[in-house]
């Protein structure tokens, strides 16, 4: 069992960066074609932030403030809104999960369930700790139905 908590954590932090560097990318290209004044700048802010709970929003919705308040286009600022809110529904709903369940081997609902059950409940710490908590919940269940029984 302490095997599979392993393996939840490793698989909890190695999804969430590689999903929040994904992010950071994807919504740092939008930056680049919006014209939002120093993009990079921007994108690594951005991939930072996207390791917190709504840390990213927080990033683009800046950059959209700052192209629209520089003298951009207010169709550039929604532009950069609407493909970082794209972006991030996406990474944050669907492509998370599907990495910390494979990594865990746990199925996608539970993951789902694990990491923003344990983000409700704990806090940021309950981003790692829900995945560990289903992980080791399902693997005595498992034991529990699937153990051999004694002939």
């Amino acid at each position: 069992m302490v095997g599979k908590m392993v393996d939840a954590t490793r698989g909890t932090v190695n999804g969430t960066v590689l999903v929040a560097v994904g992010e950071g990318l994807l919504i740092g290209f939008g930056y680049f074609v919006a014209g939002v004044p120093n993009p990079v700048l921007f994108t690594v802010l951005t991939t930072a932030f996207a390791m917190l709970p709504f840390g990213a929003w927080i990033a683009f919705i800046t950059a959209a403030v700052v192209l629209i308040s520089g003298g951009g286009s207010g169709l550039a600022a929604g532009a950069v809104f609407c493909w970082g809110a794209i972006i991030m529904l996406a990474g944050d709903h669907f492509v998370w999960p599907t990495l910390v369940g494979g990594s865990t081997r746990l199925p996608f609902v539970l993951a789902f369930v694990g990491i923003f059950g344990g983000l409700a409940t704990f806090g940021l710490f309950g981003l790692f700790l829900g995945p560990v908590v289903m992980a080791a919940l399902l693997t005595v269940w498992r034991e529990w139905i699937f153990r051999p029984t004694a002939q």
